[in-house]
């Protein structure tokens, strides 16, 4: 059960539908999107769906909806829609990408719900293209096709993050599917009926991953049945059921997908990196797409020995072409937007659109990066404090049961922020105990408070969490903090933000280093 309120409502921050998340403008990926957004611009593909996609990439990019080129997208979209239905522009397949990445970009507007009837179309079109058995296909296959089921489970999650309503057996169905169909290894392939013609890829893998992932959110970490609100994306399930008017029980549990989840990300640790290689799939640019989707909804900065991102940006600035673009396999345009998308982590600026954190999706809950900060906001209280003893509201914490884990987070920072690290310090070994929780917030807490105990002897158990390439940056920034803290360094030894695996152990190297030659610190108060 989902127990903490998305970020913005802890801030107490509204953020409005219109406010952009900035692109990376600095380093060699910023370089890189400067040069591509001209392009985007002027170049559109031949269809609805190769304009849409261009026009997801430019507003992943920061392009502002009222640029002619992403209003000129608008414009040539619009005539697919008649009354409450959508016509494809093309079909025997193509259609199923074109509906999705339409209900892609449409989500990804600053004002999705102006949209709300062209993406109400696009998700009943998807539905209705569902098979019996979770997948999405060509119109003459049934057993399911990989690569399209993912674009669909896609759109369908960005579509209901801005309102449209999604039955939870779609959800489970798909799930179910992709377990099904998952390779002994923990991969993917194409068409899983068609093994002796297709090998698994990194595309498909990632296609897998994510899928499960989008899954995994909606049916065990949210609202999605039957009547329930879906653009409230961080409420618990209401297993609701039209048939029955009752409970909706997925049949696909949590553990069946993190456990396939984590076979696949396994998988991917081993056949990373993107090089020229046929496990690529028909275009690197297409898997880095999927790789930055994966690993962002997974909440990973290192797959495998893998810094997933590092990686890919140098293979895209090492292979981009003098008018900014890629080509591959399906083109100029569609291969330049995929690559965009990677450039511009564009998964992570869904998660933010939608209050969510990365790898939130995997442990259901988000927190800001400074949790001193979530009861106070603008001089007011956001989140009423627990009133009770240290004791009990770690027990909360510790209850994945409970529904008011906030008001027990929001409890300790304000015991913390009156007593100082006496408040805390009694509890060291429950804080390292939930460092070890499965979920990437709660161990972003445990990170907060082992680094505000005050004990020097909370330092190695910061320095694991550094180093340790399954823990997405909001946990190591916490390890930072503390570490910096307790040390009563400014500066300390980093890592810096959106360290790499190789910088985030040379910190570690480092704050061992420290540790090993350290004398008893002196106790610190509140910060």
């Amino acid at each position: 059960m989902l127990r903490f309120r998305p970020i913005a409502w802890l801030l107490g921050v509204v953020a409005s539908a219109g406010t952009a998340v900035a692109a990376p403008t600095g380093g060699p990926e910023g370089a890189a999107l400067a040069r591509t957004v001209p392009y985007l611009k002027q170049n559109q593909g031949s269809g609805a769906g190769e304009a849409a996609l261009a026009g997801l990439a430019l507003i992943k990019s920061d392009v502002p909806v009222s640029d002619p080129a992403v209003q000129a997208i608008l414009d040539r979209i619009k005539g697919r829609f008649q009354g409450r239905g959508y016509t494809p522009e093309r079909t025997a397949g193509a259609d199923i990408y074109e509906a999705a990445v339409l209900g892609l970009f449409y989500a990804s507007l600053d004002n999705p719900k102006s949209y709300r009837a062209q993406m109400d179309a696009l998700m009943r079109y998807l539905l209705n293209k569902q098979n019996p058995n979770g997948s999405w296909d060509y119109p003459q296959r049934t057993n399911g096709d990989t690569s399209m089921s993912q674009y669909a489970v896609l759109a369908l999650w960005e579509m209901a993050g801005s309102g449209s309503t999604v039955p939870p057996q779609v959800w489970d169905t798909a799930a179910g599917w992709y377990l099904s169909v998952q390779r002994p290894d923990g991969g993917w392939i194409y068409h899983t009926d068609e093994a002796t013609m297709y090998t698994e890829t990194i595309s498909m893998t990632a296609a897998g991953v994510s899928s499960l992932l989008i899954c995994l959110s909606q049916l065990h970490h949210r609202g999605g049945g039957t009547g329930t609100d879906t653009s409230k994306l961080l409420t618990p399930l209401e297993e609701s059921t039209a048939q029955a008017g009752g409970p909706y029980r997925p049949r696909t549990s949590a553990a069946a997908i993190e456990a396939g989840t984590a076979r696949g990300l396994a998988c991917l640790g081993r056949v990373l990196p993107i090089n020229s290689g046929a496990n690529i799939g028909p275009s690197p640019f297409y898997a880095l797409y999927g790789i930055e989707r994966a690993a962002t909804l997974a909440g990973v900065q290192s797959v495998g020995p893998h810094d997933w991102f590092a990686e890919g940006v140098r293979y895209l600035v090492g292979t981009q072409q003098a008018n900014g673009t890629w080509t591959s396999q399906y083109g100029e345009t569609v291969n330049t937007a995929w690559a965009a998308l990677f450039l511009a982590r564009s998964t992570a600026k869904s998660l933010k659109r939608k209050g969510l954190g990365a790898g939130t999706l995997l442990g259901g809950r988000g927190l800001p990066s400074d949790l001193s900060s979530m009861t106070v906001a603008g001089g007011r209280v956001v989140v009423r404090p627990m009133n009770a003893a240290v004791e009990q509201m770690l027990s909360v914490l510790e209850d994945p049961a409970a529904e008011d884990a906030d008001a027990a987070l929001a409890g300790l920072v304000e015991r913390y922020q009156k007593d100082g690290p006496d408040a805390l310090r009694p509890y060291k070994d429950r804080f390292r105990k939930l460092l070890t929780d499965r979920d990437p917030a709660l161990r972003q807490v445990a990170a907060w408070g082992l680094g505000h105990c005050g004990d020097l002897d909370a330092v190695p158990s910061l320095i694991a969490a550094l180093e340790d390439p399954r823990e997405p940056p909001e946990v190591v920034e916490q390890a930072r903090i503390g570490l910096q803290l307790l040390s009563r360094q400014i500066e300390g030894f980093g890592p810096p933000a959106r360290a790499t695996l190789p910088q985030r152990r040379e910190a570690a190297r480092l704050w061992r280093a420290w540790y090993e030659s350290a004398p008893t610190p002196v106790p610190v108060g509140p910060r």
